[in-house]
C-alpha cells in the first residue's frame, strides 16, 4: 500500500461515515484481540494476571457482539402483510458501549492505574471483594448443601481479601479517616477509589475518564450520555421515536457516533494491556501497517501522544 492509498484508509476507517466502515473496524480490532489470545495465553504467575488475561477474553467477546449488533433486525408479520425494514437500535448499542466502558475502566483502574505493589493489593481486592459480596445475596435462594459450601468458602474469601488489604504497609500507615474510607467501600461493595498524597480519594464512573488519561472534551459526559440509555429513561424513550425517521434514517449517524466511542475505548485498552504485558507488543506490530495505525492513532486522539504504540503512524508522512 503506498502513502496515497494508506492515507485513503485511515481517513475511511477514522471517519467511520457509514456502518460498513464501523464494521470493517471492527475485523481489525476482533483480528487483533483474537491473535493475543492465540499466542499469549500461557500461564500466568499470579491470579491477579490470570484474571487480567480473563478481561481480555471479555473484550473480544464484547466486540464481536458488537459486530453481530450491527447486522440489524428485521421482521416480517406471520401473514406476511406487513414488514419492518432492517434497522439498528442505536440503544442497544449504547448500553453495550456503556458496559465496555466499565470493563476498561475497571481493568485501568485495577491493574493499570496503581502505582505500587500495595495499592495493586488494595484495588484487585476491593473488586474482588465486591463480586464475592454481591454473590452472598444468593444465600437466600440456595437450596443444595454444593451451592451453600461454595458460598460459604467464598465467605472466607471474602475474610482473606480484607486481612491482607489491612496487612499492607500502605494501609497501615493511612490516617483512620482513610483507612475508614477503605473500610467503608469492603462494606459498600465497590473498589472505585485511588490514593492521591497518601490520601483515600472516592469518585463515579463518569469520574474514571481523567483517570483512563482521556483528553479534556472527547469523554466527558460520555458515562451519563449511554447511562440514558442503558435505564429506562424518559430521554431514551422520547428519542427512540425521532431515530427511525424514513427520509434521514438517524439511527445510522447515532449509530456510528456510539461506536466511535466504543473504538476508543477499545484503543485504550489495547495500549493498557501491552503495558500490563509487554510481550503482547510483538503481536500487535505483527498486524498490517494500517491496521497498527488505526488502533494507535485512535488512542493517541482520545489521550495524547505520549500514549502512542509505536511510529508506524509515521508513513502517513
Amino acid at each position: 500500500m503506498n502513502q496515497e492509498q494508506l492515507r485513503e484508509e485511515y481517513t475511511r476507517l477514522t471517519r467511520l461515515e457509514n456502518i460498513e466502515d464501523c464494521s470493517d473496524l471492527l475485523d481489525i480490532y476482533l483480528k487483533y484481540l483474537f491473535e493475543v489470545i492465540r499466542k499469549n495465553s500461557d500461564d500466568s504467575n499470579t491470579r491477579a494476571e490470570s484474571e487480567a488475561k480473563l478481561v481480555h477474553q471479555m473484550i473480544f467477546t464484547k466486540t464481536g457482539h458488537m459486530k453481530e449488533l450491527l447486522k440489524g433486525f428485521e421482521y416480517q408479520s406471520e401473514d406476511k402483510s406487513r414488514k419492518l425494514n432492517r434497522i439498528i437500535d442505536p440503544t442497544v448499542i449504547a448500553s453495550h458501549t456503556r458496559n465496555l466502558f466499565e470493563t476498561i475502566s475497571m481493568f485501568n483502574l485495577v491493574f493499570i492505574n496503581t502505582k505500587n505493589t500495595d495499592e495493586k493489593i488494595i484495588l484487585y481486592n476491593l473488586w474482588a471483594s465486591a463480586g464475592l459480596k454481591y454473590r452472598q445475596r444468593f444465600n437466600v435462594v440456595i437450596k443444595d448443601s454444593e451451592s451453600q459450601e461454595k458460598l460459604d468458602d467464598e465467605k472466607k474469601q471474602i475474610e482473606n481479601l480484607k486481612e491482607e488489604i489491612e496487612n499492607t504497609d500502605l494501609y497501615k500507615g493511612l490516617e483512620e479517616k482513610d483507612q475508614n474510607k477503605i473500610q467503608s467501600k469492603l462494606k459498600e461493595k465497590d473498589y472505585k477509589i485511588q490514593f492521591k498524597d497518601n490520601k483515600v480519594e472516592f469518585f463515579s464512573w463518569q469520574e474514571t475518564v481523567p483517570l483512563l488519561g482521556v483528553r479534556d472534551g472527547i469523554m466527558d459526559t460520555i458515562y451519563t450520555y449511554f447511562s440514558l440509555y442503558a435505564h429506562p429513561s424518559n430521554v431514551s424513550v422520547f428519542q427512540f421515536g425521532n431515530m427511525f425517521d424514513k427520509e434521514e434514517n438517524p439511527f445510522i449517524y447515532i449509530t456510528t457516533y456510539n461506536l466511535n466511542n466504543f473504538f476508543f475505548l477499545l484503543s485504550i485498552f489495547v495500549f493498557d494491556y501491552i503495558k500490563l504485558f509487554p510481550e503482547v507488543k510483538t503481536t500487535f506490530e505483527e498486524l498490517n501497517q494500517i491496521e497498527q495505525i488505526v488502533i494507535d492513532r485512535q488512542n493517541v486522539f482520545a489521550r495524547d501522544e505520549s500514549f502512542s504504540i509505536n511510529n508506524e503512524w509515521k508513513a502517513l508522512g
